[in-house]
């Protein structure tokens, strides 16, 4: 479903006037808040963990002069041990660390304090760095914005939004209603969308 979708299925859901919103923007009264609690479902949702529809891949073009570089829009925290430099494996340092590992050759990186990323030394040659990353959470804005988590999973931002309507509107019927449909497609999500567990190589 679309942004407008979710919303006017919210208010369907909850049973409010009317047939709309005809659009997200420019509303007020109910229709606001139902856009406004269908927005702010889909944040906490991407929040409360690190989903697989948050996974993406990421690259940056590295030259032989620069050691510094900006990184996706949308980067939030790398996914570990994942940068690449053709054929050699680039170590992630904390900011703090990275001023002591300063040499002649590239072998770590790290993302200072204003979210650029640094290199210890720029490359022999230029090439692109690749890696996997967490991205931060979509916001809804436009009619037509889809959220990443597949659509099969769409109605818990619906449920979601639906708390927040039925506390603003003293309903508890509604808030039971919601949390027990909520709490039923969350658990798909977490049995499909929810990363592998590392649990690392078996003690000797």
């Amino acid at each position: 479903m679309t942004f407008l979708e979710l919303c006017q299925r919210l208010r369907q859901e909850v049973g409010a006037a009317g047939n709309g919103p005809a659009n997200v923007a420019g509303q007020s009264g109910e229709y606001a808040r139902l856009i406004g609690w269908v927005q702010t479902a889909w944040r906490e949702i991407q929040l409360e963990r690190r989903w697989r529809f948050d996974w993406s891949l990421g690259q940056v073009e590295l030259t032989t002069e620069d050691i510094q570089y900006p990184l996706p829009d949308d980067f939030d925290a790398w996914v570990v041990d994942t940068l690449r430099f053709g054929s050699q494996v680039i170590r992630v340092l904390p900011w703090e660390e990275l001023r002591y590992a300063a040499n002649d050759h590239l072998t770590c990186a790290a993302i200072a304090p204003n979210g650029v990323l640094h290199l210890n030394a720029a490359p022999k040659t230029s090439g692109t760095l690749l890696f996997e990353y967490w991205r931060t959470p979509q916001e809804l804005e436009n009619n037509n914005d889809v959220p990443r988590m597949p659509p099969r999973y769409h109605m818990a931002i619906v449920y979601r939004a639906m708390l927040q309507y039925g506390l603003y509107e003293n309903a508890p019927e509604v808030v039971q209603q919601a949390n027990a449909n909520y709490r039923e497609v969350m658990m798909r999500v977490a049995a499909t969308e929810l990363p592998p567990i590392n649990t690392g190589e078996a003690l000797a």
